[in-house]
């Protein structure tokens, strides 16, 4: 297999890059803007260096490629990759509006090619033994969903993220993505009816002051997106909570899911509780799995495997999947700019497509 990687950032390095070596699998090709990186990464992996990925995609061929560059660029890439015959694997988001988004499904299924979207918290133990609980029933009626995602101290300082021309939005983007398809994929892809989002902009002139991360290549760069959101979702009935945040001042980062049905619940954080009742006592377990490994070797094994097949396996988000997440980021986006509730309107084609791929393992 062929593999190209398109964006050398932080991510590919530190995240995908390690797992591939594990896995023994060869970069054949990559691509950044930026010649210094090109040139690091490919005295790196020995691989063959582009600065201009249309370049790098007729010449090379690939038969899997991993687009990893700012939100603005997902889609554009994505199509110019399908659209060359190469299996695509996007980081998340998929795109930044159904539209592109829609474009992306038609793509895919018109030159038979798979595309797969980085949202790698499906993988974690905790969110695969919390799927499968709720898939047994453990839990009921599901009726109500609580979900944090919010950082003490996490702005970004890269201008990909901060900046509106290249990230097209923030938090919700970068943070909130990771709660829509965790609890879309818990719930088997229920249909989105209506959204309320709040987003605010409350650190922008304060960014090294409350980031942890390196100092930011273009210092002057502003933050021009937003660094707080909250939404409440109506999923056919269910009532779903969202609260995301780059920076607040609160006692400690946490992600957080918490899943409330008439037989039970499930606490998810760095492990996970189930609670229910046992001969009328209310009983809260022990953590069932605690989740601290990277999870990238598993994904590679997969989409890897899922290449030489030509199917998807389980848990992978879709592509049909990840057009209805961004459908949803969208809303939030309009709920949040209007200052009112905004209708979620999905093709019924797309949500059958979606449930088509949930079966468990």
């Amino acid at each position: 297999m062929k593999l190209g990687i398109i964006g050398l950032g932080g991510w590919v390095t530190y995240g995908h890059l390690p797992a591939l070596s594990e896995l023994g699998v060869k970069v054949e090709s990559c691509v950044d803007i930026d010649e210094r990186r090109v040139k690091d990464f490919s005295s790196k992996t020995g691989c063959k260096g582009y600065t201009d990925y249309i370049d790098m995609l007729k010449n090379e061929n690939p038969d899997l490629v991993l687009i990893a560059v700012p939100h603005s660029l997902h889609a554009k890439i994505a199509l110019d990759a399908l659209s060359n015959g190469s299996n695509v694997y996007v980081e998340k988001p998929m795109a930044t509006s159904f539209e592109e988004a829609l474009k992306l499904v038609e793509a895919s299924k018109k030159k038979n090619k798979i595309l797969v979207v980085g949202h790698e918290f499906r993988f974690e133990q905790n969110s695969l033994t919390a799927k499968k609980l709720i898939k047994n029933g453990e839990l009921g009626n599901i009726y109500h969903v609580r979900s944090l995602y919010i950082r003490q101290k996490g702005i970004p300082t890269s201008s990909t993220f901060i900046r509106k021309d290249l990230a097209k939005g923030g938090v919700i983007f970068d943070l909130a993505t990771h709660l829509v398809d965790l609890i879309m994929f818990f719930l088997d892809f229920p249909t989105p009816k209506s959204v309320v989002s709040r987003t605010h902009y409350v650190f922008s002139q304060d960014k090294t002051k409350f980031s942890s991360y390196p100092s930011p290549t273009l210092p002057k760069d502003k933050v021009e997106v937003e660094d707080f959101a909250s939404a409440f979702l109506d999923l056919d009935g269910i009532s779903v909570y969202i609260e995301t945040s780059w920076a607040s001042y609160i006692k400690e980062s946490k992600r957080e899911i918490v899943i409330l049905g008439n037989k039970g619940g499930i606490h998810i954080d760095n492990s996970l509780y189930f609670m229910r009742n046992i001969a009328d006592e209310f009983f809260i377990s022990n953590p069932l799995t605690t989740q601290q490994r990277s999870v990238y070797k598993e994904v590679w094994s997969k989409i890897i495997n899922a290449i030489e097949k030509a199917e998807i396996p389980y848990p992978f988000c879709t592509v049909e999947q990840g057009a209805i997440n961004v459908a949803i980021l969208e809303s939030m986006y309009k709920s949040a700019m209007e200052g009112k509730e905004v209708k979620i309107d999905i093709p019924a084609w797309l949500l059958q497509s979606a449930k088509q791929s949930l079966e468990v393992n």
